[in-house]
């Protein structure tokens, strides 16, 4: 709370402004923003909403994210030599014996306590036509689970096989990064579902954070007189909210060495998956991506690549055409790699080598941005006349110094939802019928047979089955008959 005494609707002054907060803001060169109380524009009601505002904020963080986007900029301007990535591993070259044994360590890991799990929620619903955040859409499979749902009971699952194993400690918790706009609706959800069956203390809600709107200088934006024009951080904004919510240095105290993190619109996302926490592993990684090879050159997935040398991610609009067309011997695409967001990171490389440059992965991003004008009102532009700070999760590939990248099945890890239903691809129609495929395929290696319309579809709840294994007990020489949901 700030020290001042308010007095209702009583216009504020600059005698409101604290003085050491005042000062900090004029040795940035950011003093303007206190233009409109200073001018008696504002209640005093209104100046401590905006003192309170520009109280959390940390000057220096803003000013190196902004210096270090702009450089970032400018390199981006020039001409850099782009590669595909030298080193990885196609789960179909793969041999049994190593799938099995990258299994083993990393639900070995998983009983020893040594992993956890981070789903980016912060998105809502609104292009699937769903009024609230996207982790609560059900895609309507017969059981009619809401994807939070779905990725919780598949953790709930894998600490089982993990207990199975011989793992006494074994333990997975689960991060939830929520935006300012859906993190109580997110919130209040799991408490009405009791956590769909999971200790609450296992459940870790924090919020990806906001920067201020800059003039392209620096400067800070007023959107009015008496409100900071702010704007999500992107997804990359992980990272500062990892330390900045007390979450990583909580996962170091309970022993936690591996973060998987995910997007939360993809139902088939395995959390955790052993096989890929094995993988990296067994590579002593520090920082691993999951991918699927792209289905096309159109596809519009960012692929990894490396750029100047250095791993990282190039957007499907920074590729020209001959890149994205071009072919090695065997007619695979060389720049493939899709990236799906399905990201491994040891909890040592986010704690001494990310965060401490975390404000070193800013872009800017040009935008229109509503801003005060003199009287204090706020003025809609008609052209960009500023800049958001963003950062994306995979801007810390550049940062690793041991890269591990593996290409999965996109049949059985990768069903998208991002467009409303009733589109042909990445909706939940196309998801659901991704699930049904997937789910039939494990009950006919098991020895069963599915009986009904090709379209019903078959559901293996994530409790009976995280991948595919554990079926035969169940459904062997038996007849299933769809729409069903084996539990």
């Amino acid at each position: 709370a700030l020290p001042i005494s308010f007095l209702g609707s009583a216009m504020a002054s600059a005698e409101t402004v604290p003085v050491e907060l005042r000062a900090r803001f004029e040795a940035s060169g950011q003093g303007h923003v206190f233009r409109f109380v200073d001018e008696g524009k504002v209640t005093a009601e209104e100046a401590k909403a905006l003192l309170e505002q520009l109280s959390d904020l940390d000057l220096a963080y803003v000013a190196g994210s902004h210096k270090s986007a702009v450089a970032e900029a400018a390199a981006a301007a020039e001409a850099v030599d782009l590669q595909p990535p030298d080193d990885f591993t196609c789960l179909s070259d793969a041999s049994a014996a190593d799938i099995a044994a990258w299994e083993k360590l990393g639900l070995e890991a998983v009983g020893r306590g040594e992993v956890a799990a981070c789903v980016l929620a912060g998105g809502q619903g609104t292009r699937l036509g769903f009024d609230g955040p996207k982790g609560c859409y059900d895609i309507c499979l017969p059981s009619g689970k809401p994807l939070f749902q779905i990725f919780v009971e598949r953790l709930r699952r894998l600490v089982t096989l993990a207990k199975e194993a011989g793992g006494e400690k074994a333990r997975l918790p689960f991060l939830v990064m929520t935006s300012p706009i859906n993190h109580a609706d997110t919130q209040s959800f799991f408490e009405a579902n009791s956590y769909f069956g999971m200790s609450k203390d296992d459940v870790w809600f924090f919020q990806q954070g906001t920067l201020p709107c800059l003039t392209p200088e620096g400067k800070i934006i007023l959107e009015s007189a008496s409100t900071m024009a702010t704007a999500p951080d992107g997804n990359g904004g992980l990272y500062p909210a990892l330390k900045k919510s007390g979450c990583l240095d909580r996962l170091q105290s309970m022993g936690v060495k591996s973060l998987h993190v995910f997007s939360v619109d993809n139902p088939l996302c395995r959390p955790a998956d052993p096989r890929f926490v094995g993988y990296c592993l067994s590579k002593d990684a520090d920082c691993g991506n999951k991918c699927v090879w792209k289905a096309n050159p159109e596809e519009k997935v960012g692929v990894v690549a490396k750029r100047g040398g250095r791993s990282g991610v190039v957007e499907y609009s920074e590729l020209d055409d001959k890149r994205k067309n071009q072919r090695d011997a065997n007619g695979r695409l060389v720049f493939g790699a899709g990236n799906i967001c399905n990201h491994f990171f040891s909890v040592d490389f986010l704690a001494n080598v990310v965060v401490p440059k975390m404000d070193t992965m800013f872009h800017l991003a040009h935008k229109k941005i509503p801003y005060a004008g003199d009287d204090g009102k706020t003025v809609k532009p008609d052209s960009n006349n500023g800049i958001k700070l963003e950062a994306f999760v995979f801007d810390v590939f550049s940062m690793s110094s041991r890269m591990a990248i593996l290409e999965t099945f996109r049949e059985e890890e990768f069903a998208p939802v991002k467009n409303a239903p009733g589109t042909a691809t990445d909706s939940p129609d196309s998801a659901r019928a991704m699930v049904n495929a997937l789910c039939r395929s494990w009950v006919a290696k098991a020895g069963g047979k599915v009986e009904g319309d090709e379209t019903a579809v078959l559901e293996v709840s994530p409790l009976l089955s995280y991948a595919g294994e554990g079926l035969e007990a169940r459904v062997k020489d038996q007849t299933i008959t769809v729409p069903c949901h084996l539990e």
